[in-house]
């Protein structure tokens, strides 16, 4: 079994999908190396899921007409 370089493919996630990984916490403040991977797995499928440039666009959009009724 390979043994991952997490700090690389958190990283690569972060320039992939041009997003800042704060931070990953647990309940109990302990963090190994499965957790640690468990989490990146999680964010990836999650980034992979959503578009985060439809987000911002629609955000973008909504304060524009915000601003504009004001």
């Amino acid at each position: 079994m390979e043994t991952r370089d997490l700090q690389k493919e958190i990283n690569d996630l972060e320039e992939s999908k041009d997003v800042k990984i704060l931070g990953i916490e647990t309940l109990d403040g302990i963090l190994t190396r499965p957790v640690v991977e468990a989490a990146i797995d999680s964010l990836k499928d999650t980034l992979d899921q959503i578009n985060l440039d439809d987000i911002a666009n629609s955000v973008d959009k909504d304060i524009r007409e915000f601003a504009g009724s004001v």
